[in-house]
């Protein structure tokens, strides 16, 4: 049986220390052939080689045979390319011949990394005993069996963009990447500096004490926390195995947890890249004012000296929740009583601040279309010359998991639209003209519309959020905004949006995570058919092969994140359906009629 996992030189450099002040102490279809004869928007651009990363066009990664005979886990196998599909829900390909087309863009897109410090005691993962396990399965909505890889995986995927080097179909060099959120899991200072490597170049890893110590090795552990984690070394002599070994097959991989914990040397991207706000980079705490007592437990855990594995003796779930969120030293007798580990106290476990995220991605000077405040990550930049980008922040500022929109943020967002469109439609749906050039807009944020609340809200959060049609209506005011590109919700999906008045619509394209199965990005090249209309041509792109898997001997950063991918893959419980999405959501051309 195969199952298949719908997955698959620098244009412009960039500082390689860029990002380093992070670490101050993240529907029609119908099968189609590959475009072919594109020319690229500059044509001082010179000629690239092909690139020698493979996208899911050439090959696909899947599941093959199993690892053991009596077990379901299974190695991953290269299998054949995905075939592209051709989407018209928003305009129809005309009869006839057409002039050469024209590549305006290309770039990546990746989102949702959730580069994770899975040794960091403020996890409290001695609660997964209790809490979140699936019916039948050894898995828990906070623990992976690919928590200790996620660096390695966010630097294969920069690494796969590298050797691309080129929009697949049209040929233009990558013009930048995209990443649209979640770049850091729990916000804090470990993962971002991990970030901060991957991308823009250096010794990337998010264990700040250069071992690991946590709950995937053969320390202490209550039977019930130990068998519910994959633990990848062998067993001590006599011991049992935890249930992902026994039950479902996981391997041991002797020396994982040392490779692990080893720093990458990261080559960083060798594009310009733009990164975006995710609510897991979002503390919630609006400037530390209002910090929570829960959170305080959590802050004294984080950076300190021990790893709790269980409740004290008789002591009841409700009992530690009515504790943990008690006054300081209710909190501090508490964290005494819980029975502990000692392990590697850091203050890089710390959490980060929105002015110090903002500090090193949007440098004076380096985003010039950037509001001032220091809280504010959105901004406007240039995809190419004939392309501009849009990065919103649709993080709920009270760490909630919906999209917002406030309206100070919309305001500046219909400023932004408008300088780049000579004809729209205003509030009251009049036709505006103005004296402007015309450019492409791609909007980019973590949340897709589908997150937006049916409902405006008003609440203590900076002010009032724009409920999800008054968002749509914002956006299908302007013709010149094509494509929106999000993540969040962990799946592939690409969803037309008309505009009421038939006049075309937006198309938006969600990514899957690079953290759970099926571990891709996309490639996006914008094209000009010279027919009026325009392809965007969506790309599947997978970080790693087959053939890169080792389950024994020397472990390096490509293996490791191979391994990852496999790991994810044969995730107790997954149904692979709902995450790859169809395959009009996969490797697409998506039609939509040229605004000018």
């Amino acid at each position: 049986m195969f199952l298949l996992i719908y997955p698959g030189t620098p244009a412009r450099p960039v500082s390689r220390r860029r990002l380093l002040q992070l670490s101050l102490a993240a529907a029609t279809v119908a099968a189609v052939a590959p475009l072919t004869g594109c020319t690229t928007g500059n044509p001082t651009d010179s000629p690239r080689s092909p690139g020698a990363h493979p996208t899911t066009r050439d090959r696909s990664v899947g599941l093959g045979a199993r690892l053991s005979e009596d077990l379901p886990y299974r190695v991953l196998e290269n299998g054949d390319g995905l075939e592209r599909v051709v989407r018209e829900d928003l305009a129809v390909r005309p009869d006839g011949s057409r002039s050469e087309p024209l590549a305006l863009a290309a770039f990546g897109h990746i989102t949702d990394p959730h580069v994770l410090d899975a040794t960091n005691p403020g996890r409290l993962s001695f609660l997964w005993q209790y809490l979140d396990f699936e019916d039948g399965y050894p898995t828990s909505g906070r623990f992976r069996p690919q928590d200790v890889l996620t660096v390695h995986v966010l630097d294969a995927t920069v690494r796969a963009f590298n050797a691309l080097g080129k929009g697949p179909e049209s040929g233009r060099p990558l013009d930048a990447l995209v990443i649209s959120g979640d770049l850091t899991n729990s916000f804090c200072t470990s993962e971002l500096d991990a970030v901060v490597s991957a991308l823009d170049g250096g010794r990337a890893t998010s264990n700040p004490v250069g071992r690991y110590e946590g709950i995937q090795d053969h320390g202490r552990s209550p039977r019930d926390l130990f068998a519910d984690v994959w633990h990848p070394e062998p067993e001590p002599d006599d011991a049992d195995s935890d249930n992902w070994k026994t039950q479902f097959g996981y391997p041991t991989v002797a020396g994982l947890l040392d490779a692990a914990s080893t720093p990458i040397d990261a080559p960083g991207a060798a594009v310009a890249f733009y990164v975006g706000f995710g609510n897991h980079d979002e503390t919630g705490r609006y400037g530390g004012s209002r910090i929570s007592p829960w959170e305080q437990f959590v802050d004294l855990v984080r950076t300190g000296p021990r790893l709790p594995v269980d409740l004290p003796r008789g002591m009841k779930e409700s009992d530690f929740w009515e504790q943990a969120k008690g006054n300081q030293e209710d909190r501090k007798r508490l964290l005494a009583d819980l029975p502990s580990r000692t392990v590697t106290a850091s203050s890089e476990r710390d959490v980060f601040d929105k002015a110090t995220f903002r500090t090193a991605l949007m440098r004076p000077g380096s985003l010039p279309e950037q509001p001032t405040t220091e809280d504010a990550l959105y901004y406007s930049f240039d995809l190419s010359d004939k392309v501009r980008g849009i990065m919103l922040n649709t993080a709920s500022p009270d760490g909630g998991t919906r999209g917002v929109l406030d309206r100070k943020q919309a305001s500046w967002l219909v400023e932004q639209l408008t300088a780049a469109s000579s004809s729209y439609r205003d509030d009251d749906g009049e036709t505006v003209t103005a004296d402007v050039e015309d450019r492409l807009v791609v909007l980019v944020s973590h949340h897709p519309l589908r997150s937006f609340e049916d409902d405006a809200t008003t609440a203590d959060d900076g002010g009032e959020s724009l409920a999800r049609d008054e968002v749509l209506s914002i956006l299908s005011r302007f013709p010149n905004l094509v494509l929106w590109l999000n993540g969040h919700e962990h799946r592939h999906r690409v969803e037309a949006h008309p505009r009421s008045d038939g006049s075309g619509g937006i198309w938006e394209i969600t990514t899957a995570s690079l953290i759970d199965f099926p571990q891709q990005s996309r490639v996006i090249e914008l094209v000009d058919n010279t027919d009026g209309t325009l392809s965007i041509l969506a790309t599947l792109i997978d970080h790693s092969s087959a053939e890169d898997v080792r389950h024994d001997g020397p472990q390096s950063p490509t293996s490791l994140a191979a391994l990852s991918l496999e790991l994810a893959a044969n995730r107790p419980g997954l149904d692979p359906r709902p995450v790859m999405g169809a395959a009009e959501d996969q490797n697409v051309e998506l039609l939509i009629t040229a605004p000018f």
